[in-house]
This record gives C-alpha cells, sequence and structure tokens, in this order.
C-alpha cells in the first residue's frame, strides 16, 4: 500500500488527511454519509480545525450539517407548509412581520451560521433602527423560535437560539405600552358626545355594542341579527371577524373565524343601551334600504356595515376613534364639551374592551362572571391583563378604612 505523502502548512504544521493549503488560506473537504462532496475555508489553519472540531462533532450528534446550507427562509417555507391548527388570521399574524422584517436580508442566514448572538443583534437592530417595539420583537420571535424547531428537529440545528433570546433584550427595550380603561368620566364623554354628534353617530351603536358588551372588536364585527335575542336580552358570540392584507399582495380580504378559545363561545347579556343601539341601527338600514351585501365563509346579514352595506374592518374603526378623539379635544378645548377634563385620550378599539373589564371591577361584580362575559379561560387573565383601578375606584376603596374608625 502506498503512503500517503506528507504535506504541510505554511508555517511548517503537518496536515491532516483533506486538509489542504489553498491561496491565502485553507480547506478541508469531506464526504458527508450520503457520498457527498463538501468543503469548508478558512483564513488560518487554526480557524479550519475549530471547524473541523465543529463537523465531528455534528456527526457525532447526528447534526446534519450538509443541510446547514439551507437558509431562515428556506425553513420558514417548510414550516408553512407543515404547519396546521392555526387560524387564518393567526397565520397572517406571523407572515406579515416575517416578510417585512427577516425575509429580505436576515433570512437569508444559513443554518450552519446562525448563533444566538447574531440573532439577539439582530433584534437590537430591529429596536434601535427601526422602531420596534418589544412586542413587534417579541411576535417574530414567536415565528422564529416555531421555525427553528423544525430545523432542530431535523438535526440541522444542535439547539433553537430564538428560546430565551428574548429574555436578554427585555432587559434593555423598554416594556409594552399597557393598555388603559377610560375612567367614568372619560366614557361618559365619549357616550354623550357619540349620542349627540351629526358625524359620528352613525358609528355609535357598534361602539356601544363594544363598549358595554367588552366583545372583541371581531366578535362584534362578526354579529349577525340571528345572534341577538331580543326576548331574552342575549347575544350569541360564535364567531368573529378578521380583515387582512393577502399574502399574494393583491389588496385585503376577510375571513370569519371561530372565536380565540372555547370558552370564547358564549351567551353575553344585552344591556338596554346594547339593546336600543343595536335596534337603532337595524332601523336606520331598513329605513335608508341598505342591505349587507358581503358574504364571508358562507355567512352574510351583518348587523354592522357601512352605507354601501360593507363589513367595517378594524383598522376602519380604529381610524373612527382617532377622529372622534381628536373631535372631543377640539370640543374640551373650545369650551363646547362640558367636563372637567382638560384633554381626552387618543382611543381604540381594545380600549373599549379594558373599560368594560375596569367598570364591571368598580360595580362589584364577580370575576368568574365578568370572565365568562368576555371569554376568558383563567379569571386572572381578566384581572391581571383587563382592568384598571381608576383613581375614583381608589379614592372609593381607600374609604372603607374609615368604617374601621
Amino acid at each position: 500500500m502506498q503512503k500517503r505523502k506528507q504535506r504541510y502548512s505554511k508555517d511548517r504544521k503537518l496536515l491532516r488527511k483533506g486538509e489542504y493549503v489553498r491561496g491565502c488560506g485553507y480547506e478541508f473537504k469531506y464526504t458527508d454519509s450520503r457520498g457527498k462532496r463538501h468543503s469548508v475555508y478558512a483564513n488560518t489553519l487554526d480557524e479550519l480545525r475549530a471547524k473541523e472540531e465543529s463537523l465531528n462533532r455534528d456527526f457525532m450528534d447526528g447534526i446534519k450539517s450538509a443541510d446547514g446550507t439551507l437558509t431562515i427562509n428556506d425553513y420558514y417555507k417548510i414550516w408553512l407548509e407543515i404547519k396546521g391548527g392555526i387560524r387564518e388570521s393567526t397565520r397572517y399574524s406571523y407572515i406579515r412581520p416575517y416578510t417585512r422584517y427577516v425575509e429580505p436580508d436576515f433570512g437569508k442566514t444559513k443554518m450552519r451560521d446562525l448563533t444566538y448572538s447574531k440573532l439577539l443583534r439582530f433584534y437590537k437592530e430591529l429596536a434601535n433602527n427601526h422602531n420596534l417595539g418589544f412586542s413587534s420583537i417579541r411576535t417574530l420571535n414567536v415565528v422564529l423560535t416555531m421555525v427553528l424547531d423544525v430545523a432542530v428537529r431535523d438535526n440541522v440545528l444542535r439547539a433553537n437560539p430564538a428560546r430565551g433570546a428574548l429574555s436578554e433584550l427585555q432587559r434593555e427595550l423598554p416594556p409594552p405600552k399597557k393598555v388603559r380603561a377610560l375612567t367614568v368620566e372619560e366614557q361618559r364623554v365619549f357616550v354623550e358626545f357619540l349620542r349627540h354628534s351629526e358625524t359620528f353617530f352613525k358609528f355609535y351603536p357598534v361602539f356601544i355594542t363594544q363598549l358595554y358588551t367588552g366583545c372583541r372588536v371581531g366578535e362584534v364585527l362578526a354579529l349577525r341579527l340571528q345572534d341577538c335575542n331580543f326576548l331574552k336580552d342575549e347575544i350569541s358570540v360564535a364567531h368573529s371577524l378578521m380583515c387582512y392584507d393577502r399574502t399574494d399582495g393583491d389588496g385585503a380580504t376577510y375571513c370569519v373565524n371561530l372565536p380565540k378559545t372555547k370558552s370564547s363561545i358564549r351567551i353575553v347579556p344585552m344591556l338596554p343601551i346594547v339593546k336600543e343601539a343595536i335596534q337603532t341601527e337595524i332601523k336606520v338600514q331598513r329605513t335608508r334600504g341598505i342591505k349587507c351585501v358581503d358574504v364571508i365563509d358562507g355567512l352574510t346579514d351583518f348587523i354592522f356595515i357601512n352605507s354601501q352595506g360593507h363589513v367595517f374592518s378594524h383598522k376602519k374603526l380604529n381610524n373612527q376613534l382617532y377622529k372622534i378623539s381628536n373631535a372631543i379635544n377640539r370640543g374640551i378645548k373650545n369650551g363646547e364639551i362640558k367636563t372637567d377634563l382638560s384633554e381626552f385620550p387618543m382611543l381604540h378599539n381594545h380600549m373599549l374592551r379594558h373599560s368594560f373589564a375596569t367598570r364591571m371591577r368598580e360595580a362589584g361584580a364577580d370575576y368568574k362572571a365578568t370572565a365568562s362575559i368576555m371569554g376568558h379561560q383563567k379569571v386572572d387573565i381578566t384581572l391581571s391583563t383587563y382592568t384598571d383601578a381608576s383613581p375614583e375606584f381608589m379614592a372609593k376603596e381607600i374609604s372603607l378604612l374609615d368604617d374601621l374608625g
């Protein structure tokens, strides 16, 4: 058997099998378990041997180093193909931030080059250069965690660098801005303004329904006449209407989903103010000959529609709440609105749901009943996330100490 000729590095170190001097650097050639040839390169022999050790360690642990040439985007596509059991609206909430922030650049990172520190630097870049808040980055991390979990299970990654990445980032970024409820006076001003506004009265029914049922905006927009029992004063919540941009970029589309959880399918009591608001909406539509023209996932006859018979989108309602907030602030400033408030908050849909939960707590409602009405599985979600302690409520509660003498 012919003896292998000894070869040496530039500094006269003996080269191992598969190691070669290449120009200004070094190359290591190897064959994977499928008989495919590969090469890795480095500027120095020490760097090359560190890569060799990594390859050997991967081989011993069953890690498929050859598949490490696949990128994050490659595994994102694989994840989209195999991921099931999620609602279309949830899938959209994952796809949109990924395609905007990850896919164009960071998504091209090869699996073998992906590290915890590289991922953390990417998140910090999003925070510093793109002004992304912690909650937005958290959504991205949820997606990347699921995508990279597939690579781990395929033995392409040893560990998932997305797991635990947020704990470091959370210490540096400001916490997500907490959604606050309206105070009692702010709620009074809001309701009275809507009731008497020529411009915004058309939105009175939909916002009153949100404010006094605690339903999610999608659940309110999905309501149909058959969901309302005016004899028993009950509303049946069984669907949620979502609007999202199409993944092919061709405009927006609607879908009707089941609510978020089993506990979200529920019966909600219909307060007199809600009953009056919904019946007013129906009466106005019949008087003006307005009929729902949308058929979404086989459902139609939605209650809250515009003058052309189309359902409202979440974005449309948020824009109107923004305009209403500005109009109220103008009224406070010029003295047309009588109130002790010096400023009115900028409203959005979710604030109305928070306000409902807070009013229920202030009224002394049972916590479990409130959670059931809001469609929460656990009471602690209602208490920790959706209820605020207004200054008036805190003053009332602390006054109970007077009874102790």
